[in-house]
């Protein structure tokens, strides 16, 4: 099993974070290029990006301005039936945005791209709701040629 956790402190409103999360506005706002679906339990989300790729997740878990979590339906390889968990705890200054991506089916060969990527697109987040402007794909950092 491969998996991958990350956590970033966000200068923001809780509520905010959690719709960018989970609601296709938001996504396109620090993430994907263009998303759709409708945000709630049991519905399917659909990412895509650019030409190149479109992930569709079922939302599984939905507790307000706490956790999220999403379950990869369509996609290439280890994307494939993988789990994403997104969790936010109030601080005093800041809010804690937790990421958890895991695959039963993966190899940690398999996430290394991932382990950076999700990096990126947490400080895209962060950026997102604290300046208004994330960097969503295709203006997201690369991490190597093609990406």
């Amino acid at each position: 099993m491969a998996r991958v956790s990350h956590r970033v402190g966000i200068a923001g409103e809780i509520g905010k974070i959690y719709r960018a999360m989970h609601e296709p506005a938001g996504l396109d706002g620090w993430w994907s290029t263009r998303s759709e679906g409708t945000p709630e339990v049991g519905q399917l989300l659909h990412l895509h990006f650019s030409d190149v790729v479109t992930l569709s997740f079922r939302i599984e878990v939905l507790e307000e301005n706490a956790r999220i979590g999403l379950r990869c339906v369509s996609g290439p390889g280890p994307w494939q039936d993988c789990r994403l968990t997104l969790s936010l705890q109030q601080d005093a200054d800041q809010v804690w945005v937790r990421l958890e991506h895991e695959n039963t089916a993966a190899s940690e060969e398999d996430f290394l791209y991932f382990s950076t990527k999700w990096t990126c697109y947490l400080l895209s987040l962060r950026d997102f709701i604290e300046t208004g402007r994330g960097r969503p794909y295709p203006n997201d950092i690369k991490i190597h040629l093609g990406d």
